[in-house]
């Protein structure tokens, strides 16, 4: 089954998978885990996954049980 998180994962090239990756401070082993098999990353993963992925990955998204309650900003 797709989810959207599935798709990203697949959008991405093993270069652009390797520098979200670095720049979260993670393997993309570790990114694999959360985007295709819903792994669920920390609070503080999550919010470096969104820096990390220009927001393309939201802390929301990856994790809804934490932080369900944000504000969406409207550009």
């Amino acid at each position: 089954m797709s989810t959207p998180h599935r798709d990203y994962w697949k959008s991405l090239s093993d270069s652009d998978r390797e520098r979200i990756a670095k720049h979260a401070g993670t393997t993309p082993e570790y990114l694999r885990q959360v985007l295709v098999y819903e792994r669920q990353p920390s609070a503080s993963m999550a919010k470096r996954l969104e820096r990390a992925s220009g927001g393309a990955l939201t802390r929301r998204s990856l994790r809804p049980d934490l932080f369900a309650d944000m504000q969406v900003v409207q550009p």
